[in-house]
């Protein structure tokens, strides 16, 4: 086996090395263990936030042609994004009743977001629709103690989100700001992270609220290169005509 092939196995089993956390986690959540569990569904993101990189880097489309990579990421992704938040959701306590409706709601609406063929628009650092970030629902949903009304809510409203046009920020993909979201998003992990394990009192309340500030900033940032990027297509749509119109 050539290096390079070797290299290219070795991106593919990190990335597969996400499905050991979920199983962790599952055996945690049924244990009542949460912090634990979030532990691990932290981890789940921090694969998931660099296997790609070192997917292109190491070319592993070419060095290892008969695993389909982007297939693979999907099957891990839904489990570790959509399945184990689901999981969590349930056993935690944090929907309200019928639990199976609303667990259900998330689990279909994922299912079409992953299906979607427009899901992804990473020549343009985008994905249409609530890209399922169901683990950071989770997470805050139970740091935060919200209530199961308010956590259902949001359940609701993000599913109806994934059927949309809305666009959010493909972040290993943006043509620019990728470093600065790099940074951040760095940032707010760690500052979560130490609010999920400190102790309750004011110091977990502050760092609790105050991580949520890159969440805003993400959303907000989405909302204005989102209207920038149609802004700058319609103008190319129009280039055209103008150009006829003076000719």
């Amino acid at each position: 086996m050539s290096p390079s092939k070797a290299r290219g196995y070795l991106v593919h089993l990190y990335t597969t090395s996400t499905l050991l956390f979920v199983v962790l986690a599952v055996q945690w959540i049924l244990d009542g263990r949460y912090t634990l569990a979030l532990v691990a569904m932290a981890i789940t993101l921090l694969i998931d936030a660099t296997d790609g990189a070192l997917a292109r880097k190491h070319r592993v489309a070419q060095t290892v042609p008969n695993i389909d990579g982007p297939l693979l990421d999907n099957v891990v992704d839904f489990v570790s994004y959509v399945f184990l938040p689901i999981l969590f959701l349930m056993h935690a306590g944090l929907l309200l009743e019928p639990v199976w409706v609303f667990a259900t709601l998330v689990a279909f609406s994922s299912a079409y977001g992953f299906s979607r063929t427009t899901a992804k628009q990473s020549d343009e650092g985008f994905f249409v629709g609530f890209p399922s970030y169901w683990n950071v629902v989770a997470f805050y949903a139970y740091l935060l103690d919200l209530s199961p009304a308010l956590t259902t809510a949001l359940v609701i409203g993000l599913s109806l989100l994934v059927f949309t046009g809305v666009r959010f920020l493909y972040v290993s993909r943006l043509p620019r700001g990728r470093l600065l979201h790099f940074v951040l998003g760095g940032a707010w992990g760690v500052v979560a992270l130490v609010a999920l394990l400190v102790e309750p009192g004011p110091l977990k309340t502050a760092l609790a609220y105050g991580s949520l500030s890159y969440v805003a900033f993400y959303a907000l940032h989405s909302f204005v290169l989102d209207r920038q990027s149609r802004r700058a297509r319609r103008r190319r749509a129009n280039e055209p005509r103008s150009a006829d119109l003076n000719g």
